[in-house]
């Protein structure tokens, strides 16, 4: 297994996955695959001006049907492009400061189970897991809608920088819908009731019911990659690379938009996730695809004449693999670790994310992992 040398250990962050492939191939030993996250970790930017502590009345306008669920969206709330990661996303609150956003995103199955997905989320927030018996009191059920929906109220982020979490989870249909509020905690604070009524008018959509066709392109969402025309069904048809994942890794069945996943967990309770995806094309390019990742991280870009220095480069059964790593989000709490794979015509793109001790340790298995990658 080719090692990174000490000049080669860069600082180049991340947080991104391109999530957008389908299906995927591997040896005996590889398992298979899970979905993307909603957001980069890390709280928002503290808000400027001060939200008013008493919640505003909920005004709804017309539903909006998406995929097989609608919702009554409250009228202040400003709609924002979807892209491949959301199926809705809102800015909330108002006045000249940073707003909070509202991710509305779907995956298939229980995206690793309830415990899985509040840790997750205490640790954007800087907040430590909570153990299975704790997690009960986490979710409270959202009374006088249709569907079964729980949600857990999480606070946290910094002194200098309250964050607030309102995380909706609803499953319907084999799949796991998540509504996730995030933003500074007065914000958030100040529309929880708001909040909570528009959660009551999610209901499943009628079958003859079709999502409004976009009347311009959408804007990517931080660390998402939106595709050209045809990119999807173009990525469907990308072959497959082989691999063989380290025992101790959890795969994650497959989605539309991973090609695999795997969960990596410590003795502590700490989780982090390899996403892999594939597209056609450079994708933009090395330059562009790490300034991204660096900036989920909340790093600041790189320029073209830094950009070598910050990757390390080797070639596994005669594929170049091109690695950086970076280690940025709060108070540099979040490692990132990932991996461009250019293969027929196609690029793959392996981007382990999560607590920076975690990562760190894991860093010998991936290693290990890209070597042992083969084209079919």
């Amino acid at each position: 297994m080719n090692r990174f040398t000490s000049a080669a250990r860069v600082r180049l962050l991340l947080f991104l996955s391109l999530p957008l492939a389908f299906g995927a191939c591997r040896e005996a030993r590889t398992a298979n695959y899970r979905i993307p996250k909603e957001h980069p970790a890390g709280p928002a930017p503290a808000a400027t001006a001060a939200a008013s502590s008493a919640p505003a009345p909920a005004v709804t306008v017309a539903a909006r049907p998406v995929g097989d669920l609608t919702w009554t969206a409250p009228t202040p709330w400003k709609a924002k492009p979807t892209s491949s990661m959301r199926r809705g996303s809102f800015d909330v609150g108002e006045g000249t400061g940073p707003l909070a956003d509202l991710a509305i995103t779907v995956f298939p199955g229980d995206v690793g189970g309830d415990l899985a997905n509040v840790n997750r989320w205490r640790g954007q927030l800087n907040l430590p897991p909570i153990a299975e018996a704790d997690l009960a009191s986490a979710l409270q059920p959202v009374t006088g809608g249709k569907m079964a929906i729980r949600v857990a109220d999480l606070s946290g982020g910094t002194a200098d920088n309250p964050q607030r979490m309102l995380s909706a989870i609803v499953p319907h249909g084999g799949s796991t819908w998540f509504f996730k509020l995030t933003g500074p905690a007065a914000i958030v604070g100040t529309e929880k009731a708001r909040f909570l009524e528009f959660l009551a008018t999610v209901a499943p959509a009628p079958a003859s019911v079709e999502a409004p066709a976009a009347t311009s392109a959408p804007a990517p969402m931080m660390g998402a990659v939106t595709p050209p025309p045809g990119a999807i069904a173009a990525a469907a048809a990308i072959p497959n690379l082989r691999w063989e994942a380290p025992a101790h890794w959890q795969a994650k069945p497959a989605s539309a938009l991973r090609k695999g996943t795997y969960i990596l967990t410590d003795a502590a309770g700490g989780s982090a996730e390899l996403a892999i995806t594939a597209f056609p094309g450079a994708v933009g390019g090395e330059l562009a695809n790490v300034n991204r990742w660096r900036g989920q991280l909340q790093l600041p870009p790189v320029e073209a004449g830094a950009l070598a220095a910050s990757i390390t480069r080797f070639t596994a059964h005669g594929l170049p693999v091109a690695v950086v790593e970076f280690t940025g989000g709060p108070e540099g709490s979040q490692r990132l670790l990932g991996a461009m794979v250019p293969c027929n015509g196609a690029t793959w793109f392996f981007k382990l994310t999560g607590p920076d001790a975690l990562v760190a340790a894991e860093k010998p298995a991936f290693l290990s992992f890209l070597q042992s990658l083969s084209a079919p």
